[in-house]
């Protein structure tokens, strides 16, 4: 059983979808990513026994990260999507 290593990443341009659909890819099978903050800093902190993120890695999940929320802009755009819009709630009124 080998040595599961825990590593903090800057969250940076890096989109929660995306980290955590690749990592087992990059990091193997038992690798899992949570959304985390370390001295003020957003990000996230990646658990695997494999090795680390490479910077090469990263810069593939940033890559695909902008590929993703322009994608995702686009279907926003597409859908007529306003997300403050209210919503009714049916009150039931209070007997005394």
């Amino acid at each position: 059983m080998s040595a599961t290593n825990q590593y903090f990443l800057p969250g940076f341009g890096i989109s929660r979808a995306v980290i955590q659909s690749e990592i087992r890819y990059h990091c193997g099978p038992d690798a899992i990513v949570r959304p985390y903050t370390l001295q003020g800093r957003d990000g996230f902190l990646v658990t695997a026994s494999g090795p680390q993120l490479t910077k090469h890695q990263i810069e593939d999940i940033k890559a695909a990260s902008r590929h993703y929320e322009e994608k995702q802009s686009r279907r926003a755009d597409e859908v007529d999507v306003f997300v403050n819009q209210p919503i009714q709630v049916h009150q039931r009124m209070r007997r005394y």
